[in-house]
């Protein structure tokens, strides 16, 4: 586990995807594009629940090997967040019709230390939430490694107009920073820092 979390996955090959696809949504940026970078304030947990050798998943991009999140979590989230319906099938879309706002994957900003970090969830009582016994101070705790996501990663949107990606804006880094992305967002994970 921790030769895997040591990786930095910064290599050229990557760098120069980011770079491009970057300045690919910064060209000739019409003012319903929103482009944000933001910070994962501790650890994020994505993909937990995706089947593998390990029990425990993570989400990375199947071209770079790098972590992503994916345009259906961003959407997911920040749906969740707006309370109007009328609103929420505006903006992402209804089984009657699409959204008017189109998200991309948010992509892992290359830096020099690993994005990935070993964690750890330890199940302290696993016969009582098997359903045979009663928890007890005799239990013998079972810790599940997994790997977590650190650093920045950057957000694209785009909006009908300025209006309206103003509006996703401030939804998204509100409720990125509030609430968070992911799995274990309860336990403060998936939070993120907007403008810093």
């Amino acid at each position: 586990w921790n030769e895997v979390a040591g990786q930095k996955l910064d290599y050229s090959v990557y760098r120069l995807a980011y770079e491009r696809w970057e300045n690919y949504w910064k060209t000739d940026q019409p003012d319903g594009r929103l482009l944000l970078k933001g910070r994962v304030r501790g650890r994020l947990a994505l993909g937990l629940g995706a089947k593998g050798v390990l029990k425990v998943g993570l989400r990375l991009s199947h071209s770079y090997g790098t972590p992503v999140i994916p345009a259906s979590a961003v959407k997911g989230v920040l749906r969740d967040a707006v309370e109007a319906e009328g609103l929420r099938s505006f903006l992402f879309g209804s089984q009657d019709s699409m959204g008017f706002v189109e998200f991309q994957d948010a992509w892992w900003v290359p830096e020099s230390r690993s994005p990935l970090v070993l964690d750890v969830i330890t199940v302290h009582h696993p016969d009582y939430y098997a359903g045979k016994a009663a928890p007890s101070d005799s239990d013998n705790p079972n810790p599940v490694h997994f790997l977590s996501v650190r650093g920045a990663f950057l957000f694209v949107a785009e909006a009908p107009d300025r209006k309206w990606r103003e509006y996703v804006e401030k939804l998204l880094s509100q409720t990125l920073e509030k609430r968070g992305i992911g799995a274990k967002t309860a336990a403060g994970y998936g939070r993120f820092l907007f403008g810093g």
